[in-house]
Protein backbone atom coordinates (compact mmCIF):
# COMPACT_ATOMS: atom_id res chain seq x y z
CA UNK A 1 0.00 0.00 0.00
CA UNK A 2 1.51 3.41 -0.62
CA UNK A 3 1.70 5.79 1.75
CA UNK A 4 -0.94 8.92 1.01
CA UNK A 5 1.88 11.50 0.42
CA UNK A 6 0.05 13.55 -1.86
CA UNK A 7 -2.79 14.00 0.73
CA UNK A 8 0.08 14.84 3.61
CA UNK A 9 1.78 17.05 1.14
CA UNK A 10 -1.03 19.01 0.28
CA UNK A 11 -1.44 19.20 4.49
CA UNK A 12 1.75 19.76 5.58
CA UNK A 13 1.69 23.30 3.08
CA UNK A 14 -1.38 24.41 4.41
CA UNK A 15 -0.81 24.05 8.03
CA UNK A 16 2.62 25.75 7.86
CA UNK A 17 0.99 28.44 5.33
CA UNK A 18 -1.78 28.57 8.32
CA UNK A 19 0.75 28.61 11.03
CA UNK A 20 3.13 31.31 9.34
CA UNK A 21 -0.22 33.36 9.85
CA UNK A 22 -0.51 32.34 13.00
CA UNK A 23 2.93 33.69 13.32
CA UNK A 24 3.14 36.83 11.43
CA UNK A 25 -0.22 38.30 13.14
CA UNK A 26 0.46 37.54 16.52
CA UNK A 27 3.97 39.41 16.23
CA UNK A 28 2.38 42.29 14.37
CA UNK A 29 -0.23 42.53 17.34
CA UNK A 30 2.85 41.99 19.61
CA UNK A 31 4.95 45.06 18.37
CA UNK A 32 2.56 46.97 18.59
CA UNK A 33 2.15 47.20 22.21
CA UNK A 34 -1.27 48.41 22.72
CA UNK A 35 -2.73 45.09 24.78
CA UNK A 36 -2.06 44.51 28.16
CA UNK A 37 1.51 42.91 29.71
CA UNK A 38 -0.22 39.34 29.95
CA UNK A 39 -1.70 39.76 26.31
CA UNK A 40 1.38 40.92 24.71
CA UNK A 41 3.83 37.66 27.06
CA UNK A 42 0.81 35.23 25.08
CA UNK A 43 1.09 37.09 21.57
CA UNK A 44 4.93 37.18 22.18
CA UNK A 45 4.47 32.92 22.64
CA UNK A 46 1.82 32.47 20.14
CA UNK A 47 4.32 34.10 17.92
CA UNK A 48 7.31 32.21 18.53
CA UNK A 49 5.63 28.59 18.83
CA UNK A 50 3.33 29.29 15.70
CA UNK A 51 6.86 30.35 13.42
CA UNK A 52 8.57 27.49 14.74
CA UNK A 53 6.26 24.75 14.37
CA UNK A 54 5.17 26.44 10.60
CA UNK A 55 8.61 25.86 10.14
CA UNK A 56 8.46 22.44 11.07
CA UNK A 57 5.41 21.59 9.01
CA UNK A 58 7.44 23.67 5.87
CA UNK A 59 10.57 21.08 6.15
CA UNK A 60 8.09 18.40 6.24
CA UNK A 61 6.41 19.53 3.22
CA UNK A 62 8.85 19.61 1.41
CA UNK A 63 10.79 16.65 2.82
CA UNK A 64 7.40 14.32 1.58
CA UNK A 65 7.72 16.22 -2.35
CA UNK A 66 11.16 13.61 -2.19
CA UNK A 67 9.40 10.55 -1.31
CA UNK A 68 5.98 11.09 -3.29
CA UNK A 69 5.39 8.08 -5.44
CA UNK A 70 3.50 10.32 -8.04
CA UNK A 71 6.07 13.50 -8.81
CA UNK A 72 8.83 13.08 -6.12
CA UNK A 73 11.53 15.68 -6.30
CA UNK A 74 15.21 15.44 -5.78
CA UNK A 75 16.69 16.78 -2.84
CA UNK A 76 18.71 18.90 -4.85
CA UNK A 77 15.18 20.62 -6.38
CA UNK A 78 13.77 20.78 -2.69
CA UNK A 79 16.67 22.36 -1.10
CA UNK A 80 18.27 24.63 -4.12
CA UNK A 81 15.97 26.98 -5.07
CA UNK A 82 15.10 27.22 -9.08
CA UNK A 83 16.19 23.97 -9.64
CA UNK A 84 13.04 22.07 -10.47
CA UNK A 85 12.01 20.93 -13.88
CA UNK A 86 8.30 22.53 -13.51
CA UNK A 87 7.34 25.47 -12.17
CA UNK A 88 10.41 26.88 -11.52
CA UNK A 89 9.63 30.13 -9.80
CA UNK A 90 6.99 28.92 -8.31
CA UNK A 91 8.43 26.25 -6.49
CA UNK A 92 11.77 28.28 -6.03
CA UNK A 93 9.88 30.58 -3.61
CA UNK A 94 8.37 27.39 -1.82
CA UNK A 95 12.14 27.06 -0.87
CA UNK A 96 12.89 30.52 -0.43
CA UNK A 97 10.10 30.82 2.04
CA UNK A 98 11.74 28.00 3.68
CA UNK A 99 15.29 29.69 4.35
CA UNK A 100 13.62 33.09 4.71
CA UNK A 101 11.68 31.42 7.77
CA UNK A 102 14.94 29.65 8.95
CA UNK A 103 16.84 33.26 8.94
CA UNK A 104 13.71 35.09 10.77
CA UNK A 105 14.45 32.14 13.63
CA UNK A 106 18.47 32.04 13.46
CA UNK A 107 18.33 35.99 13.85
CA UNK A 108 16.22 35.95 16.63
CA UNK A 109 17.91 33.56 18.39
CA UNK A 110 21.27 35.68 18.02
CA UNK A 111 19.65 39.38 18.40
CA UNK A 112 22.17 40.08 21.15
CA UNK A 113 25.11 39.09 19.34
CA UNK A 114 23.42 41.04 15.74
CA UNK A 115 22.03 43.92 17.75
CA UNK A 116 19.07 45.29 17.55
CA UNK A 117 19.13 47.53 14.24
CA UNK A 118 20.30 44.56 12.14
CA UNK A 119 17.36 41.74 13.65
CA UNK A 120 15.28 44.68 12.97
CA UNK A 121 16.17 44.77 9.59
CA UNK A 122 16.05 40.67 9.24
CA UNK A 123 12.54 40.71 10.68
CA UNK A 124 11.72 43.41 8.24
CA UNK A 125 11.75 40.43 5.77
CA UNK A 126 8.54 39.07 7.04
CA UNK A 127 6.11 40.28 5.07
CA UNK A 128 8.33 39.38 1.92
CA UNK A 129 8.11 36.06 3.22
CA UNK A 130 4.39 36.00 3.45
CA UNK A 131 3.69 37.58 0.28
CA UNK A 132 6.00 35.04 -1.17
CA UNK A 133 4.78 31.96 0.67
CA UNK A 134 0.56 32.94 -0.49
CA UNK A 135 1.85 33.29 -4.07
CA UNK A 136 4.07 29.82 -4.29
CA UNK A 137 0.50 28.24 -2.44
CA UNK A 138 -1.76 30.25 -4.36
CA UNK A 139 -0.55 29.78 -7.71
CA UNK A 140 0.94 26.53 -6.93
CA UNK A 141 -1.37 24.07 -4.71
CA UNK A 142 -3.40 21.94 -5.97
CA UNK A 143 -6.19 23.46 -3.74
CA UNK A 144 -6.04 27.31 -5.26
CA UNK A 145 -8.76 26.72 -7.28
CA UNK A 146 -11.20 26.00 -4.40
CA UNK A 147 -13.21 28.94 -2.81
CA UNK A 148 -11.99 28.02 0.80
CA UNK A 149 -7.88 28.03 -0.31
CA UNK A 150 -8.83 31.44 -2.07
CA UNK A 151 -10.75 32.85 1.20
CA UNK A 152 -7.77 31.30 3.45
CA UNK A 153 -4.76 32.93 1.37
CA UNK A 154 -6.72 36.10 0.34
CA UNK A 155 -7.99 36.69 4.01
CA UNK A 156 -4.38 35.90 5.76
CA UNK A 157 -3.05 38.06 3.13
CA UNK A 158 -5.44 40.89 4.05
CA UNK A 159 -5.44 40.72 7.78
CA UNK A 160 -1.35 40.97 7.58
CA UNK A 161 -1.64 44.20 5.72
CA UNK A 162 -4.22 45.85 7.64
CA UNK A 163 -2.34 44.84 10.80
CA UNK A 164 0.53 46.49 8.84
CA UNK A 165 -1.40 49.68 8.20
CA UNK A 166 -2.49 50.03 11.93
CA UNK A 167 0.83 49.65 12.89
CA UNK A 168 2.34 52.73 11.02
CA UNK A 169 -0.66 54.83 11.56
CA UNK A 170 0.12 54.27 15.49
CA UNK A 171 3.88 54.95 14.61
CA UNK A 172 3.18 58.40 12.88
CA UNK A 173 0.65 59.27 15.34
CA UNK A 174 3.51 58.68 18.03
CA UNK A 175 6.06 60.09 15.78
CA UNK A 176 3.61 63.55 15.87
CA UNK A 177 2.93 63.77 19.55
CA UNK A 178 6.94 63.51 19.74
CA UNK A 179 7.65 66.15 17.00
CA UNK A 180 4.62 68.75 18.49
CA UNK A 181 5.61 68.12 22.06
Amino acid sequence: MALPTWELIRAAGLTSYFLLFVSAACGILFSIKVATHKTNQLLQITHQSAGWISLLFGLFHGLLLYIDTYKPYTLTEIFIPFTTKEETLLNGFGTISLYLLVLLFISGDIMKKIGAKVWRRIHGLALPLVIIASVHGILLGTDANNAWAIILYAGALAIILSLLIVKLLLIKAKTKKVVSA
